[in-house]
C-alpha cells in the first residue's frame, strides 16, 4: 500500500502564481470519475493539506459531448452521483456544473490556489488541456490515473502491434500494480461560490437523470440501457464476479452465448468509475492462468489503444490504418459484392444475415454485446458496403453511437482492427483482401449459436 503517486504520472502544464486571496485546490474531475484509487484526487488532497486550504472537486456535465447521447451521459451522471456521495462523506466539497469544460474550470480557477486535472489521450481531452495553460495562470498538475502504466513510459511512438507493446509494458508493470491509500482531507469548510449547477440527487425536479438531460439538449436517441448500473460500487460489485470465475476466464471469454464469459468492465473503464490498476491488483492477487490472460487484455491491448489515439494524429480516420491494408482493400475496391447495405439499413439491423441482425439489434437496445460478436459484427460491414472508406465511417459511427463503452480509445482502435489495425495479412479474398476474416463458421467454432439465440 502507498499514498505516495509516482513521478511518472505527474506532469506540469502551467506554473503561474495565485493571487493573494485564493481561498481552495481546484481538481477537474475528468477522466477518473470516481473517489477512491485515483491518483489524481489523492494528489490533489496532498497538495491542500500542504497548503493549508480545502479541496474542491469540480465535474462537468457537457450536452454536446462528442457524439454522446442520453445513453452515455445517464451513466456518466448516475457515476456522479455516487462519486458526489462518496466525497461528502471523506469531507471533499464538490460541485457538478454544466457547460463547456474548460470555460467552467477557468471560471472556477480564478478564486483557486492551483489546478489539478486528470489526463485524456482523445483529440477533444487534449485540446482541453492545451487551452487551461493560457486561460488559468495557476499551477497546474496533470495526472494520469487511467491506465496502469504511464503511457509516456511505455512509448513515444505509434506501436504496430500488441507484440511491440506488450515488453515495454512489462518492463514496468510491476512498479504500477501497488494499492493506492486514501489520504485524509484537513480542512473541511465549503468556500463561497464553490455551488453546483444542479443537485443530483433531485435533477431539478426531473423525472429522471435521461429526462434532465434532453431538457439540457441532449439527444434523446438511443436512450438509456438497463444492463449497467453505474458507479464505483456496482463497477467492484463486477469485478467481484470476474474474481470468482477467474480460474476458467482464459477458456470460457470466447464463449459468447455465456453472458458470464466476460469481465462486463468496459463501460467502467470507460467513464473512470473504477481504476484499471485497482482491477489489474486485484486480478493478479487472485492469481491463475485467466488472471495472465485477462491482465494481457486489461493492460497490453487495452493501453495498445491508449497509445494509438495519443500517438497518432488521425486516430479516427481511414489514412490512420497501416499502408499494407489500404492497399489491399484498394486492390478489390471494385470486386462484386454479394450483398451491399446502406448505413441506414445496417443501423436498422435489414440484412440477409439473421445473426448479425440479432446482434445489432442487441447493439441498440442493449448498449453492448460480447466480444466476439462484436468483432463479428464489424467484420461484416467490411464486406458490405460499396467502399471501404464508406465502411470505415460506418463502423466508427455505429460502435460510437450505440454501444455503452463507445467513443473511447478502444473503439478506435478496435474498429481500426477490422480494417487490419495492429494485425496482419492473410490469404487474400475478395473484396476483404488481405485482411483477417471472420465468418459465421468461425462464429460457430467459437460458441453455439443456436444456444445464445435462445438466450
Amino acid at each position: 500500500m502507498t499514498s505516495t503517486i509516482d513521478p511518472e504520472r505527474i506532469r506540469t502544464l502551467g506554473n503561474g502564481e495565485p493571487d493573494p486571496g485564493a481561498r481552495f485546490v481546484l481538481y477537474w474531475m475528468q477522466a477518473s470519475q470516481r473517489a477512491e484509487h485515483n491518483p489524481a484526487l489523492e494528489f490533489a488532497v496532498q497538495r491542500a493539506n500542504e497548503t493549508g486550504c480545502p479541496l474542491v472537486v469540480v465535474m462537468v456535465v457537457m450536452p454536446d459531448d462528442p457524439d454522446a447521447s442520453v445513453r452515455h451521459l445517464a451513466f456518466a451522471v448516475g457515476g456522479m452521483q455516487r462519486t458526489v456521495r462518496a466525497l461528502s462523506r471523506r469531507g471533499i466539497r464538490s460541485c457538478v456544473r454544466v457547460g463547456a469544460p474548460a470555460d467552467i474550470v477557468a471560471e472556477l480557477a480564478a478564486d483557486a490556489v492551483e489546478l489539478v486535472v486528470d489526463r485524456g489521450y482523445l483529440r477533444h481531452q487534449r485540446a482541453w488541456y492545451r487551452e487551461l495553460p493560457r486561460r488559468v495562470p495557476l499551477r497546474i498538475t496533470q495526472v494520469e490515473g487511467d491506465v496502469v502504466v504511464p503511457i509516456d513510459l511505455v512509448s513515444d511512438e505509434v506501436e504496430y502491434a500488441a507484440r511491440t507493446i506488450r515488453p515495454k509494458i512489462e518492463r514496468h508493470l510491476d512498479r504500477f500494480l501497488v494499492d493506492l491509500h486514501t489520504t485524509a482531507i484537513e480542512d473541511r469548510t465549503t468556500p463561497e461560490g464553490t455551488t453546483s449547477d444542479v443537485d443530483l440527487d433531485t435533477m431539478d425536479g426531473a423525472s429522471s437523470i435521461a429526462e434532465w438531460l434532453v431538457d439540457l439538449g441532449v439527444p434523446s436517441d438511443p436512450g438509456p440501457v438497463d444492463g449497467f448500473t453505474p458507479g464505483t460500487s456496482a463497477a467492484r460489485s463486477t469485478l467481484r464476479r470476474l474474481l470468482e470465475r477467474l480460474d476458467t476466464y482464459h477458456e470460457d471469454r470466447n464463449r459468447f452465448a455465456d453472458p458470464d464469459s466476460t469481465s462486463s468492465l468496459s463501460p467502467y473503464l470507460h467513464f473512470g468509475q473504477i481504476s484499471p490498476v485497482a482491477v489489474a491488483t486485484a486480478v493478479r492477487r487472485r492469481g491463475g492462468e485467466g488472471a495472465d490472460a485477462f491482465i494481457d487484455e486489461l493492460v497490453v491491448r487495452r493501453e495498445l489503444a491508449m497509445n494509438f489515439v495519443a500517438r497518432h494524429p488521425e486516430y479516427d480516420s481511414y489514412s490512420a490504418l497501416p499502408a499494407w491494408a489500404r492497399e489491399s482493400l484498394d486492390e478489390h475496391r471494385d470486386d462484386e459484392r454479394e450483398h451491399v447495405y446502406t448505413a441506414a439499413e445496417l443501423e436498422a439491423g435489414r440484412t440477409h444475415d439473421e445473426i448479425w441482425n440479432e446482434a445489432m439489434r442487441r447493439v441498440r437496445e442493449e448498449g453492448w454485446i460480447h466480444n466476439q460478436l462484436r468483432m463479428y459484427w464489424g467484420k461484416q460491414i467490411v464486406r458490405w458496403t460499396n467502399t471501404p472508406e464508406h465502411a470505415h465511417r460506418t463502423l466508427l459511427r455505429l460502435n460510437n453511437r450505440h454501444f455503452l463503452d463507445g467513443r473511447d480509445p478502444n473503439s478506435y482502435a478496435n474498429v481500426g482492427w477490422c480494417f487490419g489495425l495492429h494485425d496482419q495479412g492473410f490469404a487474400e479474398r475478395d473484396v476483404i483482401g488481405k485482411l483477417r476474416p471472420f465468418t459465421t463458421a468461425a462464429l460457430d467454432r467459437k460458441d453455439d449459436i443456436d444456444e445464445w439465440r435462445e438466450r
